[in-house]
C-alpha cells in the first residue's frame, strides 16, 4: 500500500478524534442549540456555546471545508476571549483539519502544533493524546519517519487508556495497524486491528467494528486473498451508503471495484468504480478519482472495450501527474510551516503580555470590530452559498450533456458494428448457400442426362451430402441470430438439468462423431441445475460441440464438464483438437465472425460463436474461450443457478 493511501486513511480516522460528542448527523440539532443559545435573553459566549461551535464544524468535515473554518474560528475567537484553554486546543485542530483538506500543510502543521502546546500547558491528558496523533499523522506523511510515528501513536494510545477513553482508543489501534500494514508486517497489523474489534464489539459501536473490519479485509486484499477480503468491503460499503460520508463511500466503492477486477468479474469491477468516481467527484478528492479512473481503465481494457479504457487511462495520467506535483511541494513546506509557527509562537506571546493592560475602551472597540466582522462573514457566506448554488446547477447541466454524448456516442458505434456484423452475415448468406445449391442443380442436370458413372455419382453425392449439412447449419444459425436480432425476441428461463440436456446434444451427435473417429464424454453433475432459457441453451451446446468436432482428428476426445463457481453454473466444452491460433482468438474476444475449415474440410459458417456469446449474455451469463495450437480448445460459459 503506498504511503499517500496509508496517510489518507490515517488523516480521516483521526480527525474522528477532534469530535465533541458529535456525528455529521447531529447538524441540525447542534444548530437548533446554537440558535437557540443566540436568541436567549441572556446569551453569552460561554464554554458551552464555544462547544457547541466546535462540534458544528467538527460535524461539517467531509461535507463542507467552507463551514469547517467558519464555526472553528468564531470559536477559537471566542475561547481566546473567554480564557477558555480547552477550547482554543479544539478549535486549532479543526481548522488544522480544515487546511488539510485544502491542502494548505503549512497553516496545517501550525495548528496542530498551537494545539500541543496548549494541551501541554493545562496537562489534559486527553487533548495531549489527540494533538499527539495529529503530530504523529503529520511526522509520518511530511517526514516520512514511520517508526517515531508508532511511537508517537503508542503513546497517545496508552494515554486513552489510561482516561479510560475506549473509543479513541480503538481509533488509535486503528492508526497504528495501518503504519503496520505500510511496513509490511501484516501478523502485527492483524493483532492490533483484532484487539480494536474486540473493544468495538464490547461497546456495541457499529461504526466502529465496520471500519475495523474493513481494514482486516484489507490485509486479506493486500495477502491476495480476494475472495476472503471482499464480504468486508462490501459490508463497510453497504454502512456507508446509508450515510453522508462521501469520502468513505468513494474508497469503500473503489476497494470494492478492485477487488472484483482481481477476481475478473469485470461488470461488477465498473459498476462499483463508477460509484466510487462519483462520490470522489462529489468531494474533488483527486486521489480517490484517480483510484477509480486506473479501475476504470483496467476494467475496460481486460473487457476488450478499448475507447473507455484508454479514456480513463488518461484521466488517471492527469491526476497522478497532479499528485506527484503535490508530493514535491508538500516536502518543501514542513520547514515552512515550522518557521511560521516560531513566528506566530512569538506573537502569541506578544499578543498575551498586552492582553491584561487592555482597558474597558479597547474592549469595546474589540466587539465592535467582532460584530463587523461577524456581518461580513454572513456577507460572505450568503454570496458564498449562492456562488457555489450556481455552479453546482452548471456542473449538473454540463453532467447531463456530457452523458447524453456519451450515449449518443455509444449507441453510434454499436450501429456501426451491428451494421458491418450484417453486412457480413449477408455476404456469407449470398457466397455460402450460391455454390451448394448450384453443384445440387448440376448433379440433377447429369443424373438426368445420364452422363456420369455410378463411381462418379457416389464422390459426388458424398461432397453434395457435406454441402448439405453445411447449409443445414448456416440457415439453422442464421434463423437462431437473426430471431435474437429482434426486438421482440423473449427468454424464457426455467428450471433444466444441464447433464439431461448435455446428453441430448452427445446423442444428437453421436454419429457425426463417431464417423470421425471422436470420443464424446458428459462429465456434468446430475445435481447442477439452470435457470435459463432452454432453446438458447440447446442451440448454444450445439454449436459448441458440433465446433469441437470439425476441429477433431480421430482418436480426440470431447467432453462437457460444470460446477457451481460463485452462485452460477460454469460449463466447459473441451477437446483436444487442434487448437486455435492467437490472431482468430482475438478476432473472437472482439465479437467478430470467423470462418475457417475442420479437420476433414468441414467449413465454418462463421456464426457459431457469436451466438454462443450472444445466447450466454442474454441469460445473464458469460462466455469465454481458452486455446493454444495443437493443444485443444476450452469453450466456458456461465448460466445462473436454480436459487
Amino acid at each position: 500500500m503506498e504511503r499517500d493511501t496509508i496517510w489518507l486513511i490515517l488523516f480521516f480516522l483521526f480527525t474522528l478524534l477532534q469530535r465533541l460528542d458529535a456525528q455529521p448527523s447531529d447538524i441540525s440539532r447542534l444548530r437548533h442549540i446554537m440558535l437557540e443559545k443566540e436568541a436567549g435573553r441572556s446569551y453569552t459566549r460561554d464554554t458551552s456555546y464555544i462547544d457547541v461551535l466546535d462540534s458544528l464544524a467538527y460535524g461539517y468535515y467531509r461535507i463542507s471545508a467552507d463551514s469547517v473554518f467558519l464555526y472553528s474560528k468564531k470559536a477559537l475567537a471566542y475561547a481566546k476571549e473567554a480564557g477558555y484553554d480547552k477550547g482554543e486546543s479544539v478549535s486549532l485542530r479543526l481548522m488544522g483539519n480544515g487546511y488539510g483538506l485544502n491542502g494548505d500543510y503549512t497553516n496545517m502543521l501550525s495548528c496542530y502544533q498551537q494545539a500541543l502546546a496548549i494541551a501541554e500547558k493545562i496537562k489534559s491528558p486527553l487533548l495531549i493524546a489527540k494533538a499527539t496523533i495529529n503530530m504523529a499523522i503529520m511526522y509520518y506523511s511530511r517526514v516520512g519517519q514511520i517508526d517515531e510515528a508508532l511511537a508517537l501513536m503508542e503513546k497517545a494510545g496508552n494515554l486513552f487508556q489510561s482516561t479510560g477513553d475506549s473509543l479513541d482508543l480503538i481509533k488509535s489501534l486503528q492508526s497504528r495497524g495501518n503504519l503496520w500494514v505500510d511496513k509490511k508486517q501484516y501478523e502485527k497489523a492483524l493483532q492490533v486491528f483484532r484487539r480494536a474489534a474486540e473493544l468495538a464489539t464490547s461497546m456495541k459501536n457499529e461504526y466502529m467494528v465496520v471500519t475495523t473490519n474493513d481494514l482486516i479485509g484489507g490485509i486479506l486484499d493486500a495477502r491476495g486473498l480476494y475472495n476472503e477480503g471482499l464480504p468486508y468491503s462490501l459490508a463497510t460499503l453497504r454502512y456507508f451508503n446509508r450515510t453522508d460520508d462521501k469520502m468513505r463511500i468513494s474508497r469503500s466503492a473503489n476497494y470494492v471495484a478492485e477487488t472484483y477486477l482481481h477476481l475478473k468479474n469485470y461488470p461488477e469491477a465498473l459498476r462499483y468504480a463508477r460509484q466510487g468516481l462519483a462520490a470522489a467527484t462529489a468531494i474533488r478528492s483527486v486521489p480517490q478519482v484517480r483510484d477509480a479512473d486506473q479501475i476504470l481503465a483496467d476494467a475496460y481494457e481486460a473487457n476488450g472495450d478499448a475507447h473507455n479504457a484508454l479514456k480513463y487511462f488518461r484521466l488517471y495520467k492527469y491526476f497522478s501527474d497532479s499528485i506527484l506535483n503535490e508530493t514535491m511541494l508538500q516536502k518543501t513546506a514542513r520547514l515552512e510551516a515550522r518557521y511560521e509557527f516560531e513566528k506566530k509562537e512569538a506573537l502569541m506571546k506578544e499578543q498575551q503580555d498586552k492582553k491584561d493592560a487592555l482597558n474597558r475602551h479597547v474592549v469595546r472597540i474589540k466587539e465592535l470590530q467582532i460584530s463587523i466582522a461577524v456581518l461580513v462573514i454572513f456577507f460572505l457566506t450568503v454570496l458564498t452559498f449562492l456562488l457555489l448554488r450556481s455552479r453546482a446547477i452548471k456542473q449538473k447541466n454540463n453532467q447531463i450533456l456530457r452523458e447524453n454524448n456519451e450515449k449518443i456516442e455509444h449507441q453510434a458505434i454499436q450501429l456501426m458494428i451491428n451494421n458491418r456484423e450484417k453486412d457480413k452475415l449477408f455476404s456469407i448468406v449470398a457466397h455460402d448457400l450460391k455454390m451448394p445449391l448450384f453443384s445440387l442443380r448440376q448433379m440433377l442436370a447429369f443424373l438426368k442426362q445420364g452422363a456420369l458413372p455410378e463411381a462418379d455419382i457416389k464422390l459426388i453425392m458424398q461432397e453434395l451430402s457435406r454441402d448439405a449439412d453445411y447449409s443445414s447449419e448456416l440457415v439453422s444459425n442464421l434463423l437462431s441470430w437473426a430471431g435474437s436480432q429482434m426486438n421482440g425476441r423473449v427468454v424464457t428461463p426455467v428450471a433444466l438439468s444441464l447433464q439431461q440436456v448435455a446428453g441430448d446434444t452427445i446423442s444428437l451427435f453421436a454419429r457425426q462423431a463417431s464417423e470421425k473417429e471422436i470420443g464424446l464424454k458428459n462429465e456434468l453433475p446430475l445435481t447442477l441445475t439452470a435457470w435459463a432459457d432452454r432453446t438458447m441453451l440447446e442451440v448454444l451446446l450445439r454449436n459448441l460441440v458440433s465446433n469441437s468436432i470439425k476441429f477433431c482428428n480421430p482418436g480426440d476426445t470431447i467432453t462437457i464438464q460444470g460446477a457451481a463457481v460463485n452462485g452460477v453454473a460454469e460449463i466447459c466444452v473441451a477437446d483436444t483438437g487442434i487448437g486455435i491460433e492467437q490472431d482468430i482468438l482475438k478476432k473472437i474476444a472482439m465479437k467478430e465472425s470467423v470462418t475457417t475449415f475442420g479437420t476433414a474440410g468441414e467449413k465454418g459458417t462463421g456464426l457459431g460463436l457469436m451466438l454462443c456469446r450472444e445466447f450466454a449474455e442474454a441469460n445473464q451469463g458469460l462466455f469465454r474461450v481458452e486455446s493454444n495450437p495443437e493443444e485443444g480448445s476450452r469453450f466456458y460459459f456461465t448460466v445462473p443457478l436454480v436459487s
